[in-house]
């Protein structure tokens, strides 16, 4: 028996090892960000915490379609003629004056009012505990190091069995160890990639669809008759396809892909 452990009871006490490190590595994610502070985000920052800038912005272009501003030019160009709404975000703001002369929805994505106003909101959902911080980032990648370890102690059983002609146990606890070891190194690097948002923000995300689970496009709704207000939450939420509904020709101008389906922010990882 290789240190004096036979390989099946071996095997098991690695499976125990690794669910205990699987549980360390999912409490820190989970744990990390639970609380945050402040008033609860708006539709533009919801859809920042949903799929980021590009539908933070596409939110607020919808917000200036909505109040009839917004113009299709030549070119592939946009424009606005008329004032913002009443009450407009930062972003809608910032984006409106982006518009008061023609640009391309690339030129706007690079205008630099628009990305101090981006910036500033990204500054508010991390300071208010929505977005983690670089170091909050980095202690959630730190809670995988239990599994690594444990796949390294797998490893080096079975390279001190293949050394020293020892045995580690029969061909099946071999076999089954070498899995379990490739398996817990993967489960380890796909937890390395950490979500932007805390946990307290994935919370508020689910609880919002749930609340408003009839405005999920899977359910078609009929968008024209919906207000301003369902429309952009909507949007926020579940992604820009309700606005292809309301005006293909603008969304498609402004990147909504028709394929693409439902955003999944948790997938959306920044690795640190």
């Amino acid at each position: 028996m290789l240190w004096g452990v036979s390989g099946p009871l071996f095997l098991l006490d690695y499976l125990g090892a690794v669910a205990v490190a699987l549980a360390v590595a999912l409490a820190a994610r989970e744990l990390t960000g639970r609380r945050a502070r402040g008033a609860t985000p708006d539709t533009i920052e919801l859809a920042y915490l949903t799929d980021r800038a590009l539908l933070a912005l596409q939110v607020a272009v919808a917000a200036l379609h909505r109040a009839g501003v917004v113009r299709l030019g030549e070119l592939a160009t946009l424009s606005v003629d008329g004032p913002p709404p009443p009450r407009s975000a930062a972003l809608v703001r910032a984006l409106h004056a982006a518009l008061r002369r023609p640009q391309t929805w690339a030129a706007v994505l690079a205008d630099p009012g628009v990305g101090r106003a981006l910036r500033r909101l990204v500054g508010r959902l991390v300071r208010d505990g929505w977005l983690l911080t670089p170091a909050q980032r980095r202690r959630v990648a730190l809670g995988t190091l239990p599994l690594f370890a444990v796949a390294a102690v797998g490893v080096t059983r079975l390279v001190d069995s293949a050394v020293e002609g020892r045995d580690a146990g029969g061909p099946a606890s071999v076999v089954g160890l070498l899995l379990c070891c490739l398996a817990t190194a993967l489960g380890g690097w796909w937890l390395c990639e950490v979500p932007e948002t805390g946990a307290a923000a994935r919370r508020l995300l689910r609880r919002q669809r749930r609340e408003h689970a009839e405005l999920d496009p899977q359910r078609r709704p009929a968008w024209r008759e919906r207000g301003t207000d369902q429309l952009l939450t909507a949007m926020a939420l579940f992604g820009p396809r309700p606005l292809l509904a309301v005006d293909p020709a603008l969304a498609v101008q402004v990147g909504v892909d028709p394929e693409r389906g439902r955003p999944t922010p948790e997938r959306k990882p920044a690795r640190r």
